[in-house]
């Protein structure tokens, strides 16, 4: 236990020491106050441990007023729950005295089990620590133990000024033991079940079907919390207390005379050098080429349609949509997915309250402007426009063939009717959702301008990308970005979206008006691309 509690005390110092270096490293780097920095301060291990003790002694409060911020959350979010089921209109200061309870259960399955529990199913080893193990030459087996046995109780001290103020508060100081131990319970009884899982060849991976599990249950166990919150009972807490116990008395002695810890790391090991190498994928290129990469590397050249009778230019685009159509498809089914969850969310609300929400013509119009936020989000242009330049045209550009006139242009009339269906697909369901959250109850003719609105949004968010894309073509051989106004052009959807959002000028004039400005702007745009693309279409040098 000794060498257990001085590795983590060596870390504590380690990374805290990587984070005063960052900081000097930066800070040199200031025009007038780097110079007055020597270089020399690097090397002044006394003054970085005295720095350390400082800083460490500094943490202590904040780490504290953390906790604490984290189970007022859960209390708030719990007055919500309450204050919404319940109908009333209750004072923002007055907390029901089921809040206390309620919230507190809330915390224990969200803190406790999904995360802490889950988290002992995670065979990963940050980068961080492993660098920390392999630079020092530590004992694997011991620093596995330090993270296993004392992070925990370390983390659960830091809750105990919020739990002192929740029980005092509550009345009810069973809430202070609980609260303690709620962290190693989680952390011992999750890794406690995973090495047996693991003993018996079951692995652990990431996104495994454990996770899931774990996932699923928890937030079954939360609804069922704020459903049945009249059923719960401060006699529960004693129970509760006592099974806490138990479990990481069983936890801990099984996690005790395990003796394959060496096993159990070398698979971490592994499975987290291979978490890092998904890491670097994810992260390869830039933001205007990410995506693309990403594409390309789930790639499927199997055709899945017969393309035998089209030829030329028209075979080339089909050909590459084809082989990139379930990964595209695969994206659009997530943004679908999303939209159908936040609908049942709504639904479920609305079933629950016992009072069915009632939207107001005008209300309804004055909200019509996050559609654009909501379109930005799910747009697939941006998607396309970097699958099309990794996948096709960085090679294709160097022909001369590849950067006529008449190519650029059928290439670009394939691409964007590829993409307005993905976005169609997804505004049309956008569109169905709405009259259902309505009940169809408003006007004919909002929903007309809805279905104009949402008509001009796809026409812009599948026409955007291509566009400056076509117009400023701003990537070299090596997918570099060197024109700057693309960069621009590449995020301005984002601020007029917002800007739609923060004006508040929701009304049928406005509305209308944004849509035929939209479609002014890609009818507008298209004539430009006619007569500029065939010139700008170029990879730069």
């Amino acid at each position: 236990m000794k060498t257990i509690l001085r590795y983590f005390w060596y870390q504590e110092k380690y990374n805290l020491y990587r984070t005063v270096n960052g900081f000097f490293y930066y800070l040199r780097k200031l025009p007038l106050v780097g110079q007055s920095i020597p270089e020399s301060i690097f090397k002044s291990y006394s003054f970085k441990s005295a720095l350390f003790l400082f800083l460490h002694i500094l943490s202590i409060p904040s780490r504290f007023l953390v906790k604490g911020i984290w189970l007022t959350i859960y209390s708030c979010i719990a007055a919500f729950w309450i204050k919404l089921l319940c109908n009333n209109q209750l004072d923002f200061w007055q907390i029901p005295s089921d809040t206390w309870l309620l919230g507190f259960s809330m915390w224990m399955v969200f803190v406790g089990y999904t995360y802490r529990f889950g988290k002992g199913f995670e065979p990963f080893i940050a980068k961080s620590e492993r660098e920390f193990m392999r630079n020092f030459g530590l004992s694997q087996s011991s620093f596995l133990q330090s993270q296993l046995f004392v992070e925990p109780i370390i983390t659960s001290l830091a809750y105990l000024p919020a739990l002192l103020i929740f029980s005092s508060l509550s009345g009810n100081w069973l809430y202070l033991p609980l609260g303690l131990l709620t962290i190693p319970t989680g952390v011992f009884s999750g890794h406690a079940l995973n090495r047996a899982l693991f003993n018996r060849g079951i692995f652990a991976r990431r996104n495994s079907w454990q996770s899931w599990v774990i996932l699923g249950t928890g937030l079954v166990a939360a609804a069922c919390l704020i459903l049945f919150r009249n059923h719960l009972s401060p006699s529960f807490l004693l129970p509760a207390l006592v099974c806490q116990v138990l479990l990481i008395w069983f936890g801990y002695g099984y996690l005790k005379q395990q003796t394959n810890h060496l096993d159990y790391l070398s698979y971490c090991m592994d499975q987290s050098l291979q978490m890092d190498k998904k890491i670097f994928e994810l992260t390869k290129g830039n933001e205007y080429t990410r995506q693309g990469l990403q594409m390309q590397a789930k790639l499927n050249a199997e055709t899945g349609t017969d393309l035998s009778h089209l030829s030329g230019m028209t075979y080339l685009n089909a050909l590459l949509f084809d082989r990139y159509r379930s990964i595209l498809t695969k994206k659009l089914h997530f943004r679908l997915g999303c939209l159908l969850a936040i609908v049942l969310f709504i639904e479920g609300i609305r079933w629950f309250s016992k009072d069915d929400i009632q939207i107001s013509n005008t209300n309804y119009i004055e909200g019509l402007p996050f559609a654009f936020m909501v379109m930005y989000a799910a747009s697939m242009g941006k998607a396309v426009a970097q699958m099309v330049f990794v996948n096709c045209d960085i090679s294709m550009l160097h022909y001369p063939f590849y950067r006529e006139a008449k190519t650029i242009i059928a290439g670009f009339h394939y691409r964007f009717l590829q993409t307005v269906k993905l976005n169609a697909a997804f505004s049309g369901s956008l569109l169905l959702a709405l009259i259902i959250f309505t009940r169809a109850q408003l006007p004919i003719e909002t929903y007309l301008l809805t279905a104009l609105l949402l008509l001009s949004l796809t026409a812009l968010f599948s026409f955007h990308d291509l566009f400056i894309y076509y117009i400023l073509q701003p990537f070299t051989k090596d997918m570099e970005v060197v024109n700057p106004v693309y960069k621009f052009l590449s995020g301005a959807l984002y601020w007029v979206a917002y800007l739609n959002i923060k004006l508040e000028l929701g009304s049928h004039l406005y509305i209308l008006l944004i849509s035929l400005t939209m479609i002014a702007y890609v009818s507008i745009g298209y004539w430009i691309l006619l007569k500029k693309a065939p010139q700008t279409f170029r990879l730069k040098s």
